[in-house]
C-alpha cells in the first residue's frame, strides 16, 4: 500500500499552470501565500522565501515532509478563504485517494465553519474555481448547495462546526475557518476540542490528510491559541504555525485603512489586522465556579404563598436573539435563589411569549418585572395589556455581570441545573478597555440572553435585601392556612383602586361577629387591566361575599374621589375614600404594616387562592421606601386596613 496518497501534480505547479490556477492566482499579492503553500507541502524554497517563512514561523529551517496539520493565525483580508478553497480544490483533484477507500466509500474534504453561512463563502470558491477551469469541471458528479462529489471518489462538503455532526466520515482534509470565533457548545465547556478530537479519528484511514486551521486570532484561549504557543518558533514541531499581519499576506490592502482601525481601537485592530492574540480579553468566570452553586437535578421551584418573587426579563423581537425571563427570591440568610428561567429561542412570536411569561408571572404573584431597556416602549405596552407592569432596568447588564461575578465566587447563590445557563455564564469574557474599565458581554457569535435575565434578577435581589414590611405570610395563622368566612360578617366593603398604566386593584375585606371584633379578614382581591366591565365586576365580587357571610351593618364601595362619578353612573352606589388617608401613603403602609403583624389582619380562603395567580406576594412583599402609591392593589390592601382600624383618620 502506498505510504500516501499519490500526488499528480504539486501545487507549485497546478499554480503556474495556465490551465489551471494561474488565471486565478497571477496577481503578485499572492507571493506570500505561495510561500505558505511550499511550506506546506515541503516543497522547495527560494532565499527570499526563506527569510519570509522564518519570520512567520518562528522557525530557522525549512519543513523536509509535508505537514498533516497546519495552523493559519492571519489578519482578516490577508486571503485565508481563497487559500482554504485553494488547498481543497487541489487535495480533491490531484491526489488519489481509492487505494485507502473501501467499496462505496468516499474520500471527504470538510469545510467547517461556525454556521453554514460562513461555510459557504469558502465554498463559493470552490465552486467557482472548480466551474471556471475547463479541467477540472468535467470531474463534477453531481453538486447541490453544501457538497461537490467528484467522478475519483472524492466529496467537498461544508459543515457546522460540532462534534456530533463530524463523526462517520472517512476524510481526506479538513479545512476549520474561523477557529476563534466558532460558537461555544451549550452543553460543553471547551467545544473547539471536542471537535477536533472527533475529527482526528476519520483522518487516520488515509496517510497524508491534510488538518489546517485558520483564522485571524481573538483571545488567549482556544486550540488556535493553545496550538500557537506549543509548536509557533519550534522546528521540531509536528504542526506548521504560520503567523502573519494582514498587509504581509495581502500587500494590496490600503495602509490607510489599517491604520484608522488602529487609532479607533488599537487592541482590536492589532487582532483583526496585526494577527496578534488579545491582551484585555479573559474568561468572565471559571465552570468549577458555577458547577458549586448548581443545583443539580433541579430544574425549578413552584411558587409558595407568602415568598416575595421578583423576576428580570431580556427581550427580543424574535427575528435573531432569545427571549428570556428568570424568576428568584431571597431564601435563608438572604442568598438569592433562582426560582425558574424561560427562553423562546427565535424565531417566535413575540406576543405570544409575552402572554406566555406574563402568565408565569402571575403564578409567582409578581405585578411588575424589570428587564432589559431593549425596544423602548414595546416591551412595557405588551407586558402592560396582560397586567404585568414593565420597568427598563437602571443598569447595564455588563455592570450587572461584574456584580454577578462577586456573588458566584462567594457561593451566595443557587442556580438551577440549567445547562444553556450554565454555558452562557461560562462563555462570557471581561473586556479591558483603554481607560481601565472592565466590560463583559459574551463572545463574537456567542449568546448571553439567559445568562442576562439571570444576572438581572440575581443581583437585583442581592442589592435590596432588606426585609419587607408586609408578607401575605404573616397574614396566615401559625398552621400557615387562609380562614374560612364566618356564617355572618358585621360589615363587608371593598376598595378600588386604579392606576395611570390602566391597572385596577381592588380588596374585598369582612368584619365578623364569630371572632375578635378587631380581627380583619382580606376576604378576596381583584388584579387585572381597566376596562368597560370593571367597576361591575368588582362590585359582583363584593355582592358576592356578602352574600356567602351576610353583613348586619351593610355593604360598603369605596374609591377614590375621581372615581365616584364613574361607579355612580354604572348604578354603584360608591363613597369616596378620604383624601387625608392618600396625603401620606409611606405612613399609611407603616401603619398597616403594625397591624398585619400583631395578627389583626387575616388573608381568606378564595384571596389566598387567588394569590397563585394574581399578584399578590409582589403587592404586600413591599420594603421601606418603594413607591406606595404605584400599585392599585397594594393601596386597595393598604386603604382597607387603615379604614377598619383607623377611623380617626377617616
Amino acid at each position: 500500500m502506498p505510504a500516501s496518497a499519490a500526488p499528480l501534480i504539486d501545487i507549485d505547479e497546478a499554480l503556474a499552470a495556465p490551465a489551471l490556477f494561474e488565471p486565478h492566482f497571477r496577481a503578485e499579492s499572492w507571493g506570500p501565500w505561495r510561500v505558505f503553500l511550499r511550506a506546506l507541502f515541503a516543497l522547495p524554497m527560494t532565499a527570499d522565501d526563506l527569510a519570509l517563512f522564518a519570520t512567520c514561523t518562528g522557525r530557522t529551517t525549512a519543513p523536509v515532509e509535508a505537514a498533516r496539520e497546519a495552523v493559519l493565525v492571519v489578519g482578516r483580508r490577508g486571503g485565508k478563504s481563497r487559500i482554504l478553497a485553494l488547498v481543497a480544490v487541489f487535495l480533491a483533484a490531484f491526489r488519489d485517494y481509492k487505494p485507502f477507500l473501501a467499496a462505496g466509500e468516499v474520500a471527504t474534504i470538510a469545510v467547517l465553519a461556525a454556521n453554514r453561512s460562513q461555510a459557504r463563502s469558502i465554498f463559493r470558491f470552490v465552486s467557482g474555481l472548480i466551474k471556471e477551469i475547463p479541467l477540472l469541471k468535467p470531474m463534477v458528479q453531481d453538486e447541490s448547495a453544501e457538497s461537490i462529489v467528484l467522478n475519483n471518489r472524492v466529496a467537498i462538503e461544508i459543515s457546522t462546526a460540532s462534534f456530533r455532526t463530524t463523526r462517520g466520515y472517512t476524510f481526506a482534509a479538513v479545512l476549520a475557518d474561523e477557529i476563534a470565533f466558532w460558537r461555544q457548545d451549550e452543553t460543553s465547556a471547551n467545544p473547539d476540542t471536542e471537535i477536533l478530537r472527533a475529527l482526528r479519528p476519520g483522518m487516520l484511514s488515509i496517510p497524508g490528510s491534510i488538518l489546517l486551521l485558520a483564522s485571524s486570532p481573538y483571545a488567549k484561549r482556544g486550540e488556535l491559541y493553545n496550538a500557537f504557543r506549543k509548536h509557533y518558533g519550534r522546528d521540531d514541531a509536528r504542526v506548521l504555525v504560520w503567523k502573519a499581519d494582514t498587509q504581509t499576506m495581502n500587500p494590496a490592502v490600503p495602509r490607510d485603512i489599517i491604520a484608522e482601525a488602529y487609532q479607533d481601537d488599537p487592541e482590536a485592530a492589532r487582532a483583526e489586522y496585526g494577527a496578534e492574540f488579545r491582551d484585555d480579553l479573559a474568561d468572565f468566570v471559571t465552570r468549577e465556579a458555577v458547577d458549586r452553586i448548581t443545583m443539580w437535578g433541579r430544574s425549578e421551584l413552584p411558587p409558595e404563598p407568602g415568598i416575595a418573587y421578583s423576576a428580570f426579563c431580556d427581550p427580543s423581537g424574535g427575528a435573531s436573539d432569545a427571549m428570556t425571563l428568570a424568576i428568584a427570591h431571597l431564601g435563608p440568610d438572604n442568598v438569592p435563589i433562582l426560582d425558574a428561567v424561560r427562553e423562546a429561542r427565535p424565531p417566535f412570536d413575540p406576543e405570544g411569549v409575552v402572554k406566555e411569561f406574563a402568565d408565569l408571572l402571575r403564578r409567582y404573584g409578581i405585578e411588575s418585572v424589570v428587564g432589559d431597556r431593549y425596544g423602548g416602549e414595546w416591551p412595557r405596552q405588551r407586558f402592560r395589556e396582560h397586567g404585568i407592569g414593565y420597568e427598563p432596568s437602571a443598569r447595564p447588564k455588563s455592570d450587572l455581570y461584574i456584580d454577578l461575578l462577586s456573588l458566584i465566587n462567594a457561593g451566595r447563590l443557587e442556580l438551577l441545573d440549567a445547562p444553556r445557563l450554565t454555558a452562557q455564564l461560562c462563555g462570557l469574557e471581561r473586556r479591558t478597555a483603554r481607560s481601565g474599565r472592565d466590560s463583559v458581554d459574551h463572545t463574537p457569535g456567542g449568546h448571553d440572553d439567559l445568562a442576562n435575565a439571570v444576572a438581572g434578577v440575581l443581583v437585583g435581589l442581592d442589592i435590596d435585601r432588606r426585609p419587607a414590611l408586609i408578607r401575605p405570610a404573616a397574614m396566615l395563622g401559625e398552621d400557615e392556612r387562609a380562614v374560612e368566612l364566618p356564617k355572618r360578617c358585621r360589615r363587608a366593603f371593598v376598595t378600588l383602586f386604579i392606576s395611570l398604566d390602566g391597572m385596577a386593584g381592588a380588596a374585598v375585606f369582612v368584619r365578623g361577629h364569630s371572632f375578635q371584633p378587631e380581627r380583619l379578614i382580606l376576604a378576596d382581591i381583584i388584579s387585572e387591566p381597566v376596562g368597560g366591565h370593571t367597576i361591575r365586576a368588582v362590585a359582583e365580587r363584593l355582592f358576592a361575599v356578602a352574600e356567602a357571610c351576610p353583613p348586619t351593618d351593610g355593604i360598603s364601595f369605596w374609591v377614590p374621589a375621581p372615581l365616584v362619578r364613574q361607579c355612580r353612573l354604572q348604578d354603584v352606589p360608591a363613597e369616596e375614600i378620604p383624601a387625608v388617608l392618600l396625603q401620606s401613603v409611606d405612613d399609611l403602609a407603616l401603619a398597616a404594616s403594625g397591624h398585619v403583624h400583631a395578627g389583626s389582619v387575616r388573608l381568606g380562603r378564595a384571596a389566598h387562592e387567588a394569590s397563585r395567580f394574581l399578584p399578590l406576594g409582589g403587592a404586600l412583599s413591599f420594603r421601606a421606601g418603594a413607591d406606595m402609591g404605584a400599585d392599585p392593589l397594594r393601596l386597595a390592601v393598604l386603604t382597607g386596613i387603615a379604614m377598619a382600624f383607623d377611623p380617626a383618620r377617616v
